[in-house]
Order: C-alpha cells, then sequence, then structure tokens
C-alpha cells in the first residue's frame, strides 16, 4: 500500500532548483557541497523507494511557480511542471479545505498557505507532511498535542462561535482525527 507524503513547496523548490553541475556531483561523490541540499535529494529518493507518494494540493504548485517567477525562472516553469506532474498527485482544494484552514489559521500562528496545507494533509488522509520551516513545524506539532489532550474541543468551540454555521461538518471531524495519525518531520 502506497502513503501519502506531502512535502513543502520550499524542499521541493530547492531539489528543482538543483543545477546540473551539483546534481552530478550527487551522482559522482554523493555530496553536491551542501548538506541541506543533500538532505532533501536523499528525501525525494528515500520517498521513491519506499513506494510512497508525494501528493501535492494545486496551492502548492501555484507557490513553487511564483517563487520561480519572482526568482526571473518562470522559463523552467514548463519543465518543472511536468516534472511536478511526473512524481506527484495533485489534487484541488475544496470548500470544506479551506473551513478547516480557517480554524487551523485562527488558532496556530502560521501563515495562510500552511493552514490550507496542513487542512489538505488532513482531509485527504496523507500519513506524513515534510516541512523545512520551524513555525510551520512548530504549529503542526501544537495542533497534534491539543488533539491528544482535548480532542475536538477547540475544533468545536470554533466552529460553534460562526453563526453562519450550525456545527462541524461531520467530514471535517472525522478528517481532523487524522492528526493522531500524522507523522511531521522537519528536515
Amino acid at each position: 500500500m502506497n502513503i501519502l507524503v506531502f512535502i513543502d513547496s520550499d524542499i521541493l523548490f530547492s531539489f528543482f532548483a538543483l543545477n546540473k553541475e551539483k546534481k552530478e556531483n550527487f551522482d559522482r561523490t554523493g555530496t553536491t557541497g551542501d548538506n541541506n541540499l543533500d538532505l532533501i535529494i536523499n528525501l525525494i529518493s528515500e520517498i521513491e523507494n519506499k513506494e510512497q507518494i508525494i501528493c501535492l494540493s494545486e496551492m502548492s504548485i501555484l507557490e513553487i511557480l511564483c517563487v520561480l517567477n519572482r526568482r526571473n525562472s518562470s522559463f523552467k516553469i514548463p519543465i518543472i511542471l511536468k516534472k511536478l506532474y511526473s512524481i506527484s498527485n495533485i489534487l484541488p482544494l475544496d470548500d470544506l479545505m479551506i473551513k478547516l484552514s480557517w480554524f487551523i489559521g485562527s488558532n496556530y500562528r502560521i501563515h495562510t498557505g500552511d493552514a490550507l496545507h496542513i487542512s489538505f494533509c488532513l482531509m485527504n488522509d496523507i500519513k506524513e507532511i515534510i516541512i523545512k520551516d520551524k513555525e510551520f513545524y512548530n504549529a503542526c506539532i501544537e495542533m497534534k498535542t491539543n488533539f491528544e489532550v482535548k480532542g475536538f474541543e477547540i475544533l468545536n468551540d470554533f466552529f460553534t462561535k460562526i453563526s453562519f454555521v450550525q456545527s462541524i461538518p461531520e467530514k471535517i471531524k472525522k478528517k481532523y482525527s487524522n492528526l493522531k495519525d500524522l507523522k511531521i518531520r522537519r528536515i
């Protein structure tokens, strides 16, 4: 059975930004000369060897494309999109993911995109999330700890305070419980 893994876009960007000389050096010697980059290359290889599937949201793709554009590398977009679609499942965001991300963004100190990423992972039964950003990692750990201690209490409180929502949609509640099995790794 394949395990779904989410890799944050900043890690993927580093992987795809790898220049030809560094990749050849890594293939020849086992290192690019940059420990962080070596770790990322080994991570992608590990995922492929374990028959895990990288699962990304359309939001992740947008983040990568925007970074490429800001760095005047938009000419790489077609190549990188082709690679992303060949090594990962790319799934859309939906209304329930966005509503869950409202809760996450309101209760944990993270960026909008990161709130969507966590929501995406929970709603798509992703088993492992791999991130680089310390704040994103800390928010994931805090959310997981809160769920272990308080269950659905914080989630219930949030949704009952929203006047136009009668209760938590059952699917959100069910998927939120994926926190208990979510492996969170920071590289």
